[in-house]
């Protein structure tokens, strides 16, 4: 990997600020619901609060595959497997990545 951080990465890649925001968001809400501090509908009502354009919602925890489609139903077109590789490279949401890429 390069030393760019995530979200220069991410930029490199065509991504706009609100998206890369959109994805930063999600990653660490929903790692603050692994961790027990939150839960999903508090993560529904913050995202959609800050993305109203945005289509999201969670009815639990979210997998590998719900982010997926959470960014494809939003156009957002990145390799979410390297994103999170980058993003556990970097030590950011760690465990967090580890988990939605067990089943990948």
């Amino acid at each position: 990997m390069d030393n760019l951080t995530v979200s220069e990465w991410m930029k490199e890649n065509g991504l706009t600020d609100d998206e890369v925001d959109f994805i930063e968001t999600i990653l660490t809400s929903t790692a603050m619901q692994e961790s027990g501090i939150i839960n999903y509908k508090e993560i529904n009502r913050k995202i959609n609060m800050y993305f109203p354009e945005r289509r999201f919602y969670l009815t639990g925890k979210i997998n590998f595959e719900k982010f997926l489609n959470i960014l494809k139903e939003n156009e957002i077109f990145i390799d979410l497997k390297e994103l999170l590789n980058r993003y556990h490279s970097q030590g950011t949401c760690k465990e967090h990545c580890e988990k939605l890429l067990e089943r990948v």
